[in-house]
């Protein structure tokens, strides 16, 4: 008689906005409540900020009561006063209360208050170590007053140490959250994150694209991202590639002017004819650079690579989880100017091999980053058998997983 299939894990998103929204995690919310709906492992997705639970995704079920639920509850369903999401309270306890036995509840980005239900397994995602993101000052806890700071964080510290597991972006998060949190490595699990923007049928690797030396830099955040240093290593690489080019997108005013220099502003990924301008400038470059000053993981460097981008940056952060240094791109050791417009210089200088670099980093994506990459890092720590025998592809600065339980 052949064994039973095993069952299909059921998990439940807890997510710090609107699941189903490109503003949530800068769209990796999307991406990962996508990929886990198609393959049949999420239950639902629901926002703790507020208390409808019309963005919930899963079982009949809650499309037929989400009415009836949504005019009882109200608006302050669900209380989430400083980040923080209690079993208890009313939207949140009424989906628990209706989840299968065992489902798998993951915090992204949302400190939990527990409840009194026993049969969920709870896990947390987080990015940084609050302590380490408090360090680096780039994450707005600078705002936040010493008492209660200090009073979250012992509650965050009892929160995680309560929970199954953690996942968070990448390696680097994962050491920084084993070290601050005193908890088990090999508990955490690094599951990156795929891109938001989509350039399938404009990954062109074509030779010609690389020879134009069309630099792209994109962020918001001009000072955060790294902005000023790109634009030192532009200058610098000018004066050897007189034709570059600098395409800045992101800031909503123009941070620098000069010979070379293409703003783009603030694209929306979430508007059609803006998320169409974005995905044609990934394909119309020659190489990315985004250096950025404090990174947990960062879409832009996946959508760049998906594109067909080699990736010049700093050996820091989450960069080595998403740029393999010679294959795909350059990691520099140092972070200065002159570094980075070497590093530019080396690939761009030698269109053949950039076209090389490129198409490395196109298959690095769709073997490694790609949202079904991700997904299958997140069942696998979850329910390794429901992956039915095949292995995960972990993250290329993790720890050693290869003795994971698998059921055959």
């Amino acid at each position: 008689m052949a064994p039973k299939k095993p069952l299909k894990s059921k998990i439940l998103m807890v997510m710090n906005g609107p699941p189903w929204s490109d503003w949530t995690m800068s769209g990796v919310s999307t991406g990962v409540c996508s990929e886990l709906l198609r393959q049949g492992f999420l239950y639902g997705a629901i926002s703790h900020r507020c208390g409808s639970i019309g963005t919930f995704k899963g079982p009949g079920l809650f499309y037929k009561l989400r009415e009836k639920i949504n005019s009882f509850l109200g608006s302050n369903a669900i209380d989430a006063k400083g980040g923080w999401a209690s079993e208890d309270s009313p939207a949140l306890a009424a989906v628990l209360k209706l989840a299968p036995t065992d489902t798998a509840v993951i915090y992204t980005y949302v400190n939990p208050e527990y409840g009194s239900q026993k049969d969920l397994r709870r896990f947390r995602w987080i990015g940084i170590s609050t302590k380490d993101a408090i360090k680096h000052e780039s994450y707005g806890h600078e705002a936040i007053s010493a008492d209660v700071m200090d009073e979250n964080l012992n509650k965050q510290y009892k929160t995680i140490h309560q929970c199954e597991g953690i996942f968070t972006h990448s390696s680097y998060g994962a050491d920084s959250i084993a070290r601050d949190f005193n908890y088990p490595r090999d508990k955490i699990y690094p599951i990156g994150a795929g891109a938001s923007v989509q350039s399938k049928g404009l990954k062109s690797t074509d030779i010609e694209r690389y020879a134009t030396a069309n630099i792209l830099f994109i962020g918001r955040d001009w000072e955060r991202k790294g902005g000023p240093l790109a634009y030192q290593a532009f200058l610098l690489l000018k004066k050897k590639i007189p034709h570059a080019t600098l395409t800045i997108v992101g800031p909503t005013v123009q941070p620098v002017f000069g010979d070379g220099i293409v703003f783009e502003g603030f694209l929306r990924k979430h508007k059609y004819f803006e998320r169409r301008r974005l995905t044609k400038l990934y394909s119309n470059a020659s190489l990315f650079c985004t250096p950025s000053v404090c990174e947990t993981w960062g879409l832009v460097y996946v959508e760049a690579a998906a594109s067909g981008l080699p990736i010049v940056g700093t050996d820091e952060w989450a960069m080595p989880d998403i740029v393999l240094s010679g294959t795909t791109g350059i990691l520099c050791q140092d972070r200065n100017p002159e570094s980075l417009s070497s590093a530019m210089f080396e690939i761009l200088s030698k269109p053949s091999e950039a076209k090389i670099m490129g198409e490395a980093a196109i298959k690095h994506v769709d073997e490694v980053l790609d949202w079904p990459n991700v997904a299958d890092r997140i069942i696998a720590a979850i329910s390794p058998e429901a992956l039915e025998g095949r292995q995960p592809k972990w993250l290329p600065n993790d720890i050693d997983r290869s003795n994971m339980h698998q059921v055959k």
